[in-house]
């Protein structure tokens, strides 16, 4: 079994998931009338592609990086903003509130930092 200790590989594996989780939230969005069976089998492959990259991702930086299960949940929110971001940017075209994303992002941000300096 490969152990990545390198943080950039861990990191790395938990933004593919949010990516796919990301792609998965938008497409479900833009449709209407779905029948259940039909959402549920498109989300099947998007779901489980990204749980093969953000459970990888997240046990590595539990065990590796031995951040707590709260920094891996802000850490994950943040790649969150960002794929949204892009997301916005360059496929929906939709404008964004940036005062409130500014916030959010900067509350988020803080809330890794103050997590990071508490002991366990």
């Amino acid at each position: 079994m490969i152990i990545f200790s390198n943080p950039y590989i861990t990191y790395f594996l938990i933004y593919l998931g949010t990516i796919f989780y990301t792609l998965a939230s938008y497409f479900h969005l833009s449709h209407e009338n779905w029948s259940f069976q039909r959402a549920l089998f498109t989300a099947i492959p998007f779901v489980l592609i990204e749980y093969v990259f953000s459970l990888r991702g997240n046990y590595y930086a539990y065990t590796q990086l031995e951040l707590n299960p709260i920094q891996i949940l802000i850490v994950t929110m943040v790649f969150y903003f960002i794929n949204m971001w892009i997301f916005n940017l360059l496929i929906t075209k939709k404008e964004i509130n940036k005062t409130r994303e500014i916030i959010a992002f900067g509350l988020v941000i803080s809330a890794f930092l103050v997590t990071n300096n508490i002991k366990n």
